[in-house]
């Protein structure tokens, strides 16, 4: 796909991405990365006995990475974005264990003018499924974009 400038995006447009296996490699180098020494991550014994879980799971900021890499790979904002600007009302109703493959759904909520006639703001839902379908994220998130046509919308 084509990135996707202000004025083709239209409230309502929905894409979805492929699926993404989140791996214990995924979970290690991302706790080592991030610096996110939680024994929920890294004690195995801690994981199997204390939590509440039973078993590894990913950190919440390693999901939303994930879900980034799969809105990237969809292609909608290449070469057009110009900032990332926010989110807004992330939940994590279930988490994302250790092997569960992730998918994103996107749909466009809202489009802004800007007071710059060379951009416009979109904002996003953005839920995050796993391999059952069962929501494990979701947040409304906001990009600015390039316009084709300064200060005209087709």
């Amino acid at each position: 796909m084509e990135g996707q400038y202000f004025e083709d995006l239209k409230v309502g447009v929905k894409f979805s991405s492929g699926g993404r296996t989140v791996t214990e490699t995924d979970i290690v180098n991302f706790v080592a990365l991030s610096g996110i020494y939680e024994q929920l991550f890294i004690n195995k014994e801690y994981m199997e006995k204390e939590t509440i879980f039973k078993k590894r799971i990913a950190p919440g900021p390693l999901t939303f990475s994930v879900a980034q890499g799969l809105a990237v790979q969809l292609g909608w904002l290449h070469g057009t974005v110009m900032a990332f600007l926010g989110i807004d009302e992330m939940r994590i109703p279930k988490p994302v264990f250790c092997n569960d493959t992730i998918y994103l759904d996107i749909e466009i909520t809202e489009k802004k003018e800007s007071r710059q006639p060379d951009r416009g703001i979109v904002t996003s839902r953005q839920v995050v499924r796993n391999q059952h379908g069962e929501t494990v994220m979701h947040y409304n998130h906001t990009v600015m974009l390039r316009r084709r046509q300064p200060g005209k919308e087709t």
